[in-house]
C-alpha cells in the first residue's frame, strides 16, 4: 500500500508520532512518502528535537527524502538539507493520506 503521511506540527510529539509511524510502516514494505509543511521548519531548526534526528534516518529504512515547499531551506543545517527534496506530489498516486497537523 502507499501511503503520504503530511506533517505540518511545530509539536514535538505530533511529529515524533509521524514519523514512528513512517518508520512503522516501511518495516512493513509500504511505500512510504513524507511530505513536510512550513510549521515543521520550527522542529528541523532544532537540534535537539526528536524529529530532527529522525528525519535524518529515512535512507537507514530506505525511504525517499522527505517533499517540502520551504523557503528558506538554505537555512537548514547541511544534514537536514539532504534528508529533503522540493517539490510537490500528485495525490492520487496514493491509497492513504494521512495528515498530522
Amino acid at each position: 500500500m502507499k501511503f503520504l503521511i503530511h506533517i505540518n506540527t511545530d509539536s514535538e510529539l505530533i511529529g515524533y508520532e509521524a514519523i514512528a509511524l513512517t518508520l512503522t510502516l516501511a518495516t512493513f514494505d509500504h511505500d512510504i512518502q513524507i511530505e513536510l509543511g512550513e510549521k515543521v521548519l520550527v522542529l528541523l531548526n532544532n537540534p535537539k528535537s526528536r524529529l530532527y534526528g529522525m528525519i535524518q534516518s529515512l535512507a537507514l529504512y530506505d525511504l525517499p527524502k522527505a517533499y517540502h515547499d520551504f523557503q528558506v531551506v538554505d537555512a537548514l543545517d547541511k544534514v537536514i538539507q539532504l534528508s529533503l527534496q522540493s517539490g510537490s506530489l500528485a495525490l492520487d498516486d496514493y491509497d492513504s493520506k494521512l495528515y498530522f497537523q
